[in-house]
């Protein structure tokens, strides 16, 4: 039972480990179409107005909307959680990496039943640690698409080292 218990938060910390690289990329992603979005209205609206006369509403509409962004821009949350997420990814896979390299004794049965409950609450409590340090302020949102990916990697990541377990 306990060794069940360590596999299953092995795997969920890898499943963990991979959502908020995920999580990572889809926000540095999101920030970068705004920054483009940003330097192309702003550079080429001006002289597309000049150029095309009649559409001045569409481009005057898409530069104040640039505007606009470029305000709300730095108070979106996103921006803010890019390097968290990096460093709390970054810690996470460490840690899935030390305990996985624990995963032998434990399944070797080298370790007695309340030696491996131990070695497991201790993984949980390091985890609650690195992702309070990471976001003080509270949790992230869900994205369940993410969530998904994260565990498809995850699994294909256990299927590849462990195909027997």
């Amino acid at each position: 039972m306990y060794q069940t218990q360590y596999w299953k938060e092995l795997q969920e910390l890898r499943v963990h480990a991979y959502y908020l690289e995920l999580y990572q990329i889809e926000c540095e992603q999101i920030e970068r179409g705004i920054s483009i979005f940003l330097a192309i209205a702003s550079s080429a609206s001006i002289g597309a107005w000049a150029i095309w006369k009649n559409a001045a509403m569409v481009w005057g509409g898409i530069i104040a909307a640039s505007q606009v962004l470029s305000v709300v821009y730095q108070f979106l949350p996103f921006k803010a959680r890019i390097k968290p997420l990096g460093v709390a990814a970054i810690e996470l896979f460490m840690l899935a990496d030390d305990a996985e390299h624990d995963w032998f004794a434990v399944s070797e049965g080298e370790l007695t039943e309340r030696e491996i409950h131990e070695k497991r609450m201790a993984l949980r409590r390091k985890k609650s640690s690195i992702m309070k340090a990471a976001f003080p302020g509270g949790t992230l949102p869900a994205n369940m698409k993410l969530l998904s990916k994260a565990e498809e990697k995850s699994a294909s990541y256990f299927n590849n080292y462990y195909a027997e377990s």
